[in-house]
């Protein structure tokens, strides 16, 4: 399993995401509202877990990043 050569694999297809590896598990991380509304394509996320497999990783995790802005709101405020 490689999370670099995974990393590479999605970014050659488009998809702008950090990719962190735990054993089996590869979590890929988007960072922003584009990449995020680009992974509601069915056909893209089976060519991401299509890719995962190749790369050795059985199960994908999709991260959305947060926003960071520390001037947010933060709930309850």
């Amino acid at each position: 399993m490689s999370a670099p050569s995974f990393a590479a694999a999605l970014a050659a297809h488009g998809v702008d995401a950090r990719v962190e590896a735990r054993d089996a598990l590869a979590i890929i991380t988007v960072p922003n509202a584009d990449a995020a509304d680009r992974m509601r394509d069915a056909d893209l996320r089976r060519t991401v877990v299509a890719l995962a497999a190749q790369h050795g990783f059985k199960t994908v995790a999709i991260e959305l990043a947060r926003a960071t802005d520390d001037r947010a709101a933060l709930p309850g405020d």
